[in-house]
């Protein structure tokens, strides 16, 4: 089922046709190609390989972004199936997330981009990247949850919940690096979970060394946290879903 509504929203995004794959490898430059190539042709920017370090934040964050944006509206454009099939509706947000990965993945090759761009060769520490990848599949989906619910019961918030979620983004070590803050911003930074997520990437991929514990730790737990609460608040208002629709 899972699959079944992935693939409906895929088709949607991207077409039927066989120009469909080369769309699918162009929107992640069109989302945020352009801002990385400004950043490491145009502006001289301090540091090591600028470019890679913000790729390495753009990149994760464009699928909590995107998996916010697609579970917002999730319920409401699956209204029809939940009111005339019988199937689990916990896997609305996971097909959300799930369609938002696929589109996802043609996002690394903006990170092989960039790495090519600086000279910086893989490292044996790329071999966390699918662990890495897994963490930040697992906090997407715990976000996608309670957006659900609030695209549904409070769709007016939608506008205000993409802005907090960006916010979010310039509240973490997004633009810099942690390692160039400090003081009280670098504590303030480390209290965000997505500057975990974005510090992991930098580990893999542009110090070549593995990530450190809490970089994946910390993540994985505020997702918990997430899942704890808003799984059970979605099962409790689900069989509502159809009467809010309608």
């Amino acid at each position: 089922m899972v699959g079944a509504l992935a693939i409906s929203d895929l088709r949607t995004r991207y077409g039927r046709g066989r120009l469909r794959s080369i769309k699918w490898l162009l929107d992640p430059y069109a989302a945020a190609g352009v801002y990385l190539i400004l950043i490491a042709f145009v502006l001289h920017r301090e540091g090591v390989a600028p470019g890679l370090s913000i790729a390495c934040a753009i990149v994760p964050f464009q699928l909590v972004m995107a998996t916010t944006i697609n579970a917002l509206t999730s319920v409401q454009l699956r209204g029809s199936i939940i009111a005339n099939m019988a199937f689990q509706r916990a896997l609305i947000p996971l097909a959300s997330t799930v369609t938002e990965s696929i589109a996802f993945a043609a996002s690394l090759t903006l990170l092989a981009l960039m790495m090519a761009v600086y000279g910086v060769a893989p490292t044996i520490a790329v071999a966390w990247l699918p662990l890495v990848l897994l963490v930040t599949f697992a906090f997407a989906l715990a976000v996608a949850f309670p957006a659900a619910l609030v695209g549904l019961w409070y769709p007016e918030l939608n506008t205000f919940i993409v802005s907090g979620v960006r916010t979010a983004f310039f509240l973490a070590a997004g633009l810099v690096a942690l390692g160039q803050t400090h003081g009280g911003a670098h504590t303030l930074l480390s209290l965000n979970p997505l500057t975990a997520i974005f510090e992991s990437y930098r580990d893999v991929l542009l110090y070549g060394q593995s990530p450190a514990a809490w970089e994946l730790l910390y993540p994985v737990a505020f997702a918990l946290l997430l899942l704890g609460v808003f799984t059970r608040l979605y099962k409790r208002e689900e069989s509502q879903f159809a009467k809010v629709i309608e």
